[in-house]
C-alpha cells in the first residue's frame, strides 16, 4: 500500500472514531456547560494552562523522534522509555509541590487542589508515551481510533455524571482525568510497549531532535496560553470564563480537525522525507482539502453567531458571540500554519518549528496586553491582527524548506477563501429577510443559504477541489 494510500486509511479511522466520539461528546458539553457556572470554567482554563505550559517538557521531544527516526534499536527505545518516565514522575512531583503558588499568583484558594489532582495526567504521560509513539509510527491508527474512541465515552461519561451531582469545576477536572487514565490502560495493553531502562546509550540523536521539538512545544504552550493568563490577571473569573468558553468554541472544530490530521501528518510525511517534490505536491493537495472543509465550518459559526450562542449556550453566555464571531476568522489560518510546521519538524527540521514559536512569542504578547485592556471583545479582536503576521512571517522558511511558494500556496486556497467571502455575504444578506422568523428557523435558513452558496461557489472558483476530493474518497475505499 503507498504512503498515501495508508494517510488516507489513517485518516478515515481517525476521522470515524474522533465523529462518533464527539457527536457524543457535544452533546454532554452542551449539558454540562448549562449545569456549571461561568467561573468554574474559569478555574479549569487556568488550570489547563498551568498543566499545558509544563507539559510542554514532559517527554523532551522523546516521542515525536521515536515516530521521526528511520530506525530504532530495542536498546534505545527502553532507554529512551526510562527517561520519559523520570521526567514525568518528577514533573508530576514539581507540579504538586508548588500548586499554592498558583492559588496566590491568581488569588484563589481553590486553583491549589484543581492544579494538585490535575497533576497526575503526567503520571499517565509517563505509561503511555512510548507504546503510543510506537503505534504512530507504525501508523495502526484502527487500534488508536479505537481507544481514543473509547477514552472519549468515559470522559464524557464521569464529566457528566459529576455535574449532574453538583460537583461544579471537578466534573470538569476529572472526567479529563479518567479518560487519561482509561486511554493509558488501553494502550499498555493493546500497543507494543518496552520496560524502562535507566541508561544515557542510544539517547543522543533522540535528545537533539527531541530537545528542539520541546523547546518549541514549551515556548508553543506558553505563548498560546498567554491570553487566558493574562485575562486571569486582568479580568474577572466570569469575564474569564466567558473569554475561554467563546475561545473554546471558535477552536472546536480546529482541535477536532487537527487531532485526527496531525496524528497522521506528522508520521506520513516523515515516510516521505526523502522525495520533497513529492511531498510539496501531497502538502499542497492536502492545504486546498483542509481549506475547503475548514472555512465553511468556521467563517460559517462566525456568520451564525448570534443565533448559535442563543441556542446552544443560552442567554447568559450572549456576551460570547462577538469574540466567537471574530476569532473564528482567523483560525483556517492558525490550521494552516500548524499543518506546514508539523511537516518541517518531520523532515528533520524542528529548529524552523522553534523559530517560527520564537517569531510568535514576539508578536502575540503584544496583542494579548493591548487586547485585554478592552476586556474579552480586545482580547478576541487581537488574534485577528497577530495570526496574519505572524503567518506571513514564517511561512517564507517554511515555504523554502517544503518547496511551497506563496504563489503556489495561493492558488492551492483562494477558491475556499473567495467562496467563503460569498458565503459570509450572503448569509449577511439572508439575516435581513428572515429576521421576524423564530430564532431555530431562521439559524436553518442561514445554515442552508450559506452552505449552497459556498458549495456552489467553490465548484466554480477551483475546479481542482472537486478532483481532489474525488482521489481521496477513491484511496479511502481502496
Amino acid at each position: 500500500m503507498s504512503i498515501e494510500r495508508q494517510a488516507a486509511h489513517a485518516i478515515k479511522w481517525s476521522a470515524l472514531s474522533r465523529v462518533s466520539g464527539q457527536v457524543i461528546a457535544w452533546g454532554v458539553t452542551l449539558i454540562v456547560i448549562r449545569l456549571l457556572a461561568p467561573e468554574d470554567y474559569g478555574l479549569m482554563a487556568i488550570a489547563t494552562v498551568i498543566i499545558s505550559v509544563v507539559g510542554g517538557i514532559a517527554e523532551l521531544g522523546l516521542g515525536a523522534s521515536i515516530i521521526q527516526a528511520k530506525n530504532v534499536e530495542r536498546t534505545a527505545l527502553a532507554n529512551l522509555a526510562g527517561a520519559i518516565w523520570v521526567l514525568n514522575l518528577s514533573l508530576a512531583l514539581l507540579v504538586a509541590l508548588a500548586s499554592p503558588l498558583a492559588g496566590v499568583f491568581f488569588s484563589d484558594p481553590r486553583l491549589v487542589d484543581v492544579v494538585r489532582v490535575s497533576a497526575l495526567h503526567f503520571a499517565l504521560n509517563a505509561v503511555s508515551t512510548v507504546p503510543q509513539s510506537l503505534a504512530y509510527r507504525q501508523m495502526r491508527f484502527k487500534r488508536l481510533s479505537a481507544i481514543d474512541l473509547v477514552a472519549i465515552l468515559v470522559s464524557s461519561a464521569v464529566t457528566l455524571a459529576l455535574a449532574l451531582l453538583g460537583a461544579g469545576v471537578w466534573s470538569l477536572v476529572l472526567g479529563s482525568l479518567c479518560g487519561a487514565a482509561c486511554r493509558t490502560a488501553m494502550l499498555l495493553f493493546l500497543s507494543e510497549n518496552v520496560w524502562p531502562r535507566l541508561a544515557l546509550r542510544g539517547l543522543t540523536e533522540h535528545l537533539s531532535l527531541g530537545g528542539k521539538v520541546t523547546l518549541s512545544r514549551l515556548l508553543w504552550q506558553v505563548v498560546y496560553q498567554l491570553d487566558v493568563a493574562i485575562a486571569g490577571r486582568l479580568l474577572t473569573k466570569d469575564a474569564v470564563g466567558i473569554y475561554s468558553v467563546s475561545l473554546h468554541f471558535a477552536t472546536l472544530p480546529m482541535q477536532k480537525m487537527m487531532s485526527v490530521l496531525s496524528q497522521v501528518i506528522f508520521p506520513t510525511v516523515a515516510r516521505m522525507q526523502d522525495d520533497r517534490s513529492r511531498l510539496r505536491a501531497r502538502l499542497l493537495d492536502g492545504s486546498r482539502m483542509l481549506m475547503f472543509a475548514a472555512i465553511p465550518v468556521l467563517w460559517g459559526m462566525s456568520a451564525t453567531a448570534p443565533e448559535l450562542v442563543e441556542i446552544v449556550l443560552g442567554e447568559k453566555w450572549l456576551d460570547a458571540i462577538f469574540p466567537l464571531q471574530v476569532v473564528t476568522f482567523v483560525i483556517p489560518l492558525r490550521m494552516l500554519s500548524n499543518i506546514l510546521s508539523s511537516s518541517v519538524s518531520a523532515i528533520g527540521r524542528p529548529e524552523i518549528e522553534l523559530r517560527n514559536t520564537v517569531v510568535s512569542a514576539v508578536v502575540l504578547p503584544i496583542g494579548f496586553v493591548v487586547g485585554a485592556l478592552w476586556g474579552t471583545e480586545g482580547l478576541a479582536l487581537s488574534w485577528t491582527v497577530t495570526i496574519p503576521i505572524i503567518f506571513t512571517l514564517n511561512f517564507a522558511t517554511m515555504g523554502r524548506v517544503l518547496l511551497i511558494t506563496p504563489r503556489a500556496m495561493i492558488a492551492a486556497v483562494y477558491g475556499s477563501v473567495l467562496a467563503g467571502v460569498l458565503m459570509v455575504l450572503a448569509v449577511a444578506g439572508t439575516r435581513l429577510g428572515v429576521s421576524s422568523l423564530p430564532i431555530a428557523y431562521r439559524l436553518a435558513a442561514l445554515v442552508g443559504v450559506g452552505a449552497t452558496t459556498y458549495l456552489a461557489a467553490a465548484a466554480v472558483l477551483d475546479r481542482q477541489i472537486a478532483a481532489n476530493v474525488k482521489q481521496f474518497a477513491a484511496a479511502i475505499r481502496a
